[in-house]
Parts: C-alpha cells; sequence; structure tokens
C-alpha cells in the first residue's frame, strides 16, 4: 500500500506511521508522524477504560461528600455567627447604658479637689497661675484655705485647689 506524504502530499511512500521514514521526493524526516501516529492510536485495553471510571466514580464521590461536609460547616458557622452577634449587641447595649451613667455622674461633679503640698519657693500666685493659668487667681486659693496677709506659707504645707468643671484640661 502506497501513502502520501504527510509534507508535501506527493504518492509513493511506504507506510510512515509504522517504521521512521524520509520522504524521496521533499527529504522531509517523517519520525515526528510516527510518534504522534503511536501516541493516538486508541488503546483498546478494556481494564485501563474501567480503571478510568472507577477513579472517576471516587472522585465525583469525594466531590459530592466535600459538599455536603461544606454545607453542614456554613450550617454550623451561621448558627455561631447569629449567637456571636447577639452576644456584641447585649454589649454594645450594656456598654452604651453605662457610658450613659458615666456620663451623668460626671455632669453631676461640678469641681474637683486638689491637696497641693507647698514647695521651697511657692506662693499663692505662682501656684494660681500654674493650676488657674491667671496669677490674679491667688484670692481663691486664699479663700479657699482660710489665709490671711501677711501670711507665710511652710514647705510641706497642704492647700486646697478646687477647680471647676470648666477648667479642666483633657
Amino acid at each position: 500500500m502506497q501513502f502520501n506524504c504527510p509534507v508535501c502530499n506527493k504518492a509513493g511512500l511506504q507506510n510512515y506511521t509504522a517504521t521512521p521514514t524520509i520522504c524521496p521526493q521533499c527529504n522531509s524526516d517523517l519520525k515526528p508522524f510516527l510518534l504522534l501516529h503511536s501516541i493516538s492510536k486508541p488503546n483498546s485495553n478494556k481494564f485501563a477504560l474501567f480503571a478510568l471510571a472507577l477513579v472517576g466514580v471516587v472522585l465525583a464521590i469525594l466531590y459530592f461528600n466535600s459538599l455536603f461536609d461544606r454545607k453542614k460547616i456554613v450550617n454550623e458557622n451561621s448558627k455561631a455567627i447569629i449567637q456571636l452577634q447577639d452576644s456584641i449587641n447585649t454589649l454594645q447595649t450594656t456598654f452604651a447604658k453605662t457610658q450613659t451613667v458615666e456620663s451623668e455622674n460626671k455632669s453631676s461633679q461640678k469641681e474637683i479637689v486638689i491637696q497641693y503640698k507647698i514647695k521651697k519657693g511657692d506662693y499663692p500666685s505662682k501656684i494660681a497661675q500654674f493650676f488657674y493659668n491667671d496669677w490674679k487667681m491667688y484670692k481663691v486659693i486664699e479663700v479657699d484655705n482660710k489665709l490671711h496677709q501677711p501670711y507665710e506659707l511652710k514647705v510641706g504645707q497642704k492647700l486646697i485647689i478646687k477647680l471647676k468643671k470648666e477648667q479642666w484640661k483633657y
């Protein structure tokens, strides 16, 4: 039987799909065609076909089993998420109530009282400048501590300083 060359399509070749051949017309090496033909030969081995089908069935079972497991995990996780959201809502409500109570307590405090210990070189106008940012407020310190001029401050003596809420620095 005569075959045509797959490159130049001239007739008169031996079977290039069975043996390595070089076309006498175009001088082409036809070994690649021999390899391609041997790869593309249908394999009539029934055992290989059965094994391939069995592997396909096993993979399909594993795939559908993993889908079922995923759905189960998603359901469990969504229940846990709902519980966590309820907990978060409860905590937010409790936190909001706590903040309201704290803000009410803060608003009820009109002043803060500080006990200041006299250091060397302190005098009322210097202390007033420090706490009130106004040296003229020394009179408030005198009134709060019942100091009468002429007075002498001693190191270690304690003075009461009252600050109004508007004077607090945050």
